[in-house]
C-alpha cells in the first residue's frame, strides 16, 4: 500500500512537471500583434497603387498625400492573378462616375502590375476623391452594384 502511494504521488509530480515544461510559449500581444494562422498575406491583394503628377513630377499616393486641381492619376493594378477590373472616380461633391473601362459595357481583363490607359484629372472643389475598384473573377456589367463575388476596394485621398 505505502508503494502504491509514493508510485502515486511521483507520477502526480511528473504530469505536473510535464503541464508546467510542456506548456506552449504565449507571446505578448504588444510585443506581436500578428502570430498565428489567420490567412494569407494581404501584401498582394487586390487593388491599385495611385500615382499623381504634378507640375510634371511624378509620386506615389501615400497617406498624407494632398491632391489639388489640374492633378493628375495613374493607376497600377497590384494582385495575385489576372482580374476583372471596374474603377470608378468621384472627385469632391460630383457624383462617382466609371473612369475604366470608359465606354465599355464589360469589365475587362487586366494582370498584376498592368497600368491602366487613363489619366484622369482633378477638379477644382472638394475636399476629398474617391477611387473605388471593383475586382472580379468573370466579366461583369459595367455600372452593376457589386454582388458577393465582386472584390471591393475604396480609396480616399484628400484634396485642397
Amino acid at each position: 500500500m505505502k508503494r502504491a502511494l509514493i508510485l502515486t504521488a511521483i507520477l502526480a509530480a511528473l504530469v505536473g512537471l510535464a503541464f508546467l515544461v510542456a506548456r506552449p510559449h504565449v507571446p505578448d500581444p504588444s510585443e506581436e500583434p500578428y502570430v498565428g494562422a489567420r490567412g494569407a498575406s494581404r501584401a498582394k491583394a487586390a487593388g491599385l497603387e495611385v500615382h499623381f503628377k504634378r507640375d510634371g513630377v511624378e509620386a506615389a499616393v501615400d497617406p498624407g498625400t494632398v491632391l489639388h486641381a489640374g492633378d493628375t492619376l495613374r493607376f497600377v493594378v497590384r494582385g495575385e492573378r489576372a482580374r476583372y477590373i471596374e474603377v470608378r472616380l468621384r472627385d469632391g461633391a460630383a457624383a462617382a462616375s466609371t473612369v475604366f473601362p470608359a465606354g465599355a459595357s464589360e469589365t475587362p481583363l487586366v494582370k498584376p502590375r498592368d497600368t491602366l490607359p487613363i489619366r484622369p484629372a482633378i477638379g477644382p472643389g472638394g475636399v476629398r476623391v474617391v477611387v473605388t475598384a471593383l475586382f472580379s473573377d468573370r466579366a461583369r456589367a459595367v455600372g452593376a452594384d457589386a454582388d458577393a463575388d465582386t472584390e471591393v476596394v475604396t480609396l480616399a485621398i484628400a484634396k485642397e
